[in-house]
């Protein structure tokens, strides 16, 4: 009896397993996953033609709680200073649950942090879950083709003080090159 218990528990979780589709997370060299009618912090509702006449578009997955998103806000202005000139946007994905993390908490959090980039609320976690983000802050650098060039950490520390090594602005560097280029 209890053989053949086993027997069909193994059976279901074999069936149930290959019944389950699972999304691959894109890799480097991929085309990025697109959104549509995502709504931000302006009131406004965002899809992601709208950066298609960047020449990079910088996708962060922020939350308004975490102190470690939260610490970036700075290097995020001076990015976006140092090189929306050249064509580059930023786009921040607020994909987390519970608490603060609402579209009036994240209203609050743009307005303090002085975001000058689309702040977009992803409240189903499909976007999130389809870019396979697994942190805040969670960056991800697409050239003009919305290719992945980049997916990781901004950069070594999460104390601005204690930084020695630039994830993001390096890897803009491989944006002129022919071939995609890993950081």
């Amino acid at each position: 009896m209890l053989k053949t218990v086993c027997s069909l528990i193994a059976l279901c979780s074999l069936i149930a397993d290959t019944s389950v589709s699972h999304a691959a997370t894109p890799s480097i060299g991929d085309v990025a996953p697109s959104w549509q009618l995502l709504p931000g912090t302006d009131g406004k509702l965002h899809s992601a033609s709208e950066f298609d006449d960047a020449a990079a578009t910088v996708v962060v997955f922020l939350c308004n709680k975490c102190p470690c998103a939260r610490g970036y806000d700075a290097r995020f202005a001076q990015l976006i200073e140092a090189y929306s000139d050249k064509g580059v946007r930023l786009v921040g994905i607020n994909s987390n649950v519970g608490g603060i993390e609402t579209m009036d908490g994240m209203q609050q959090r743009a307005s303090k942090g002085k975001y000058q980039f689309p702040y977009l609320r992803d409240a189903s976690q499909s976007l999130a879950k389809q870019f396979g983000a697994t942190s805040t802050p969670h960056v991800f650098v697409l050239d003009g083709d919305r290719r992945i060039v980049y997916t990781g950490a901004y950069d070594d520390n999460r104390s601005e003080k204690r930084v020695k090594h630039h994830f993001v602005p390096v890897s803009y560097t491989h944006l002129t090159l022919p071939t995609i280029c890993s950081v």
